[in-house]
């Protein structure tokens, strides 16, 4: 009897005897991107993602030293002499951005570091909120008036979609 009952509870059954019930959306995890890194990355990975628009999360990665930077999204710039924090400090800065199907390219460009030695972030692509996406860190020290850039390749999520279709 038990095993009848969880047998008719399948996707199957769902599927076939309840098309009228809502469908549940698959989510398609952040990855890194395997484009070629720019000359100009600084040690940034390139990041991947299904979902646009999507939130990218910076903050300052080294001591607090009021990193400013500014921010270009294929060569249009979204966000300018921003200051920033590393995470024990305050929140990281959540920068929504409408992504093109394909490559990206972000330029984040050293306007300040207060410190003098360049400055060094980390950056996350997410849909939802800080720390449930995945990250890249500069491993290099961006120069004041130097940008680091990398791509953020979006592809949409087609399994889902179809997934979803009665």
């Amino acid at each position: 009897m038990i095993l009848l009952m969880v047998s008719a509870c399948g996707r199957d059954f769902y599927h076939k005897h309840a098309p009228f019930l809502p469908h549940s959306k698959g989510y398609m995890r952040p990855w890194y991107s395997t484009y070629p890194e720019y000359p100009n990355s600084y040690g940034f990975k390139n990041l991947g993602t299904a979902i646009t628009p999507s939130t990218l999360f910076l903050s300052d990665n080294a001591a607090d030293g009021g990193d400013i930077v500014a921010v270009a999204l294929n060569g249009k710039v979204v966000l300018d002499n921003h200051r920033l924090h590393t995470p024990a400090n305050a929140p990281p800065y959540p920068l929504i951005i409408q992504l093109n199907q394909g490559r990206n390219k972000i330029d984040i460009l050293c306007r300040k570091d207060p410190d003098g030695s360049g400055c060094t972030l980390k950056a996350e692509i997410s849909n939802t909120t800080a720390g449930q996406g995945i990250s890249t860190i500069n491993d290099s020290y961006i120069p004041e008036g130097e940008f680091a850039s990398l791509s953020v390749e979006y592809k949409p999520d087609n399994r889902s979609r179809a997934q979803n279709t009665i």
